[in-house]
Parts: structure tokens; sequence; C-alpha cells
């Protein structure tokens, strides 16, 4: 995985990644800069693809697809319990434990519901390695691939930002050491 540029990152990557997850705002071409420069020294191709994207591309487009891709699409919705339980009880769990440990980190909650994807990367941080590590291998990853199945054959940067979302924590989920921060 580190030939394509996510080697070696912080976790501070994730909360770098949670604006470009939330509807886009007029700090989202810093917001990608903030990521490329924790990238390794050769550029992920997937993240690549986003920022061309982001940067050449107006904020109504961009707040149109984000809108038509994460809020009105369910299978790339990014909430992650749905994805893993559907609208079954266990959705209810896994949302009830999200929002324990949102609250035992003081991490806010925003408008979404605490299973969005930009929950689980604000806490991923400040979880302990081995627990983190479990939750992303267990809960994060089998998410995000069924969100990435739930794109088909559509081509967008989008979905290239979530490959490489899901590069990222595959990599730093079994690497032998993460840099805290």
């Amino acid at each position: 995985m580190n030939q394509s540029g996510v080697g070696k990152m912080k976790t501070s990557i994730y909360n770098n990644i949670v604006p470009l997850i939330s509807y886009p705002s007029a700090d989202i071409r810093n917001d990608v800069k903030k990521v490329q420069q924790n990238l390794d020294e050769r550029s992920d191709n997937n993240f690549q693809t986003f920022s061309n994207h982001v940067n050449k591309t107006g904020m109504t487009k961009l707040q149109e697809e984000f809108t038509q891709l994460f809020d009105f699409t369910p299978n790339t919705c990014l909430d992650l319990g749905w994805h893993l339980h559907g609208e079954n009880y266990e959705r209810g769990v896994f949302m009830v434990r999200v929002r324990e440990m949102l609250r035992e980190f003081n991490i806010a909650e925003t408008s979404e519901l605490p299973d969005h994807l930009s929950h689980i990367l604000s806490v991923l941080p400040l979880m302990e390695s081995n627990d983190r590590n479990e939750f992303i291998k267990t809960h994060v990853i089998p998410a995000i691939e069924k969100i990435i199945e739930g794109f088909g054959e559509t081509k967008t940067p989008y979905k290239n930002l979530i490959q490489f979302i899901h590069d990222v924590l595959q990599y730093q989920s079994t690497a032998k050491e993460v840099q805290a921060q």
C-alpha cells in the first residue's frame, strides 16, 4: 500500500478527511490540501482524481454531486450502520455504541446520525491503537466496501475518495506502527 502514497501517515489524517465527506463548503480546496500534505512523496491516484475534480469544479456542482450520491442514494450513504445492519435492531445497537464513543471523547454530534462516517473518522485517532484497528477491521472497512459496491459502475470522483479512505484504513489497521496524531 505504501507505493500508493498512503503509508506512514499519522492518525490525524482521519480528522483531515472529515470535511471531504461532509457537505462541501467554501474551505473544501484547503481541506483537500491538508490531506495532500499527509500523503507520502508519491501521490495516491484515487485521491489525486478527487483533488483534481474539487479544484476544477464549482461549489454548486460539488454540493449537488455530494447530495445526490450520499443523501439521496441509499447504496452510497455514509451511515455505516445501515450498510452493516440495514434497518435491523443491530443498527440501533451500533449507533448507541458510536454515540457513547463520541461522548467518551467529547466529540460533538452534528446533524448527521451517529454512525455517519464523519463521526467514525473523528473518533478513530482518539482510540487506543488495538481497539481502533479492531473497530476498523470489523466495522468500518466492511461498511466502506459496501459503499464502494453501491457505486457500481458509476464514475464519480467521490467513489475515488471513498476508495482512498478504504485504502488508508486498510493500510493503517494492518501497519505495525502508525504514528499517533
